[in-house]
């Protein structure tokens, strides 16, 4: 589909431009033709979630998500979006469908290990951290700094585990 196509090359060119509501706009068209498209659906959840519109991107995300059972880093993004627009809880339950679909994928286990420590659920914080950081070591300078940790930060366990002594308290990114 020639014009199918064209829509979706305008969007991606809206999009790198950051020109949000164009690149939304020649989406949609590609969408009218083809509604499972996934290129035009990554540019659409990408456009809202880049132009900060998570709710509105949440579907167009479940959608991709459900067409690529398998691919873990859809799943991690509708749990991230799903955080910030339902709750730590409903991320907990997206982002464990990044598990089923990849249970090697780092970020999976990161990402987890942040929602774990905002529930105050501190030990599986540490392990899925420990899993993570096993999984990809470069994750470290990430976990140092990142503010879900803030609650973890003084135990020896977390300190052993990055290497650290006396991480700021407020570390952030």
């Amino acid at each position: 589909m020639p014009e199918v196509q064209k829509y979706i090359e305008y969007a991606s060119g809206y999009l790198d431009l950051k020109m949000y509501e164009d690149a939304m706009r020649e989406a949609d068209k590609a969408l009218a033709l083809a509604p499972d498209l996934p290129q035009a659906i990554v540019i659409k959840s990408a456009a809202l979630c880049q132009a900060n519109r998570l709710s509105e991107a949440e579907p167009f995300m479940a959608q991709l998500a459900e067409l690529n059972p398998r691919d873990s880093a859809i799943w991690i993004n509708l749990a991230y979006i799903r955080r910030r627009t339902q709750s730590v809880d409903a991320a907990v339950d997206t982002l464990q469908r990044a598990f089923d679909a990849n249970p090697q994928d780092a970020l999976a286990h990161y990402n987890m290990a942040c929602y774990r420590a905002v529930q105050h659920r501190q030990q599986e914080a540490i392990e899925l951290l420990q899993n993570a950081l096993h999984l990809d070591p470069k994750l470290k300078a990430l976990a140092k700094a990142e503010p879900d940790f803030a609650g973890l930060r003084e135990l020896p366990a977390f300190q052993k585990l990055l290497g650290s002594r006396g991480l700021p308290s407020g570390a952030s990114r």
